[in-house]
């Protein structure tokens, strides 16, 4: 995606098809990965294995202006009101909702649920925001690698400097009687 915010404002998003009400800021969107971190005992450094990719938490706000955009929010305000009434992420009622910005397009983020709704907060002279706080709704998707923990010898260099004294022990206290 190509999308220039100073040629081509978006300053709405679409969530279940419906636009925003006022003005909308995207905060805080990303494609979080997560890391494993292992650490030696006795020893300096660590080496990070790339686990996966987490879910994405954001927030929106909503900048709202006028009469007509309180007459929008009431309107929209259902979408986020409604709580899932279905366990698991898929079906109706799931609370699994489309999301679109051009923001969270190029993070990879489509569907969202909603986490929290704050309180509409005066943040300047006739300017009113609401924050409305998503967290990403993905499928998960299963590697199909084989486990790094079942490789036959240590692939790290210090652990067959340590391993193999140890084995040339083990292997000479069982020859003897």
């Amino acid at each position: 995606m190509t999308w220039d915010p100073i040629t081509d404002p978006v300053d709405y998003i679409l969530l279940a098809g419906q636009k925003s009400p006022g003005l909308a800021d995207v905060i805080g969107a990303g494609s979080p990965r997560e890391w494993d971190i292992r650490k030696g005992h006795g020893i300096s450094g660590a080496n990070s294995v790339f686990t996966g990719l987490s879910l994405a938490r954001f927030s929106v706000k909503l900048r709202l202006y006028t009469v007509q955009d309180w007459s929008d929010w009431h309107a929209w305000k259902p979408l986020v009101d409604k709580l899932p009434t279905r366990r698991g992420g898929e079906g109706k009622d799931s609370g699994k909702l489309d999301i679109s910005h051009p923001f969270l397009q190029m993070c990879g983020i489509k569907a969202a649920g909603v986490e929290d709704v704050l309180q509409p907060e005066q943040t300047a002279d006739g300017e009113w925001t609401i924050e409305i706080k998503f967290i990403e709704f993905r499928r998960p998707k299963f590697g199909l690698a084989k486990p790094e923990g079942a490789a036959a010898s240590p692939v790290d260099p210090i652990e067959e400097e340590w391993i193999k004294p140890l084995t040339q022990q083990v292997q000479r206290l069982a020859s003897e009687p």
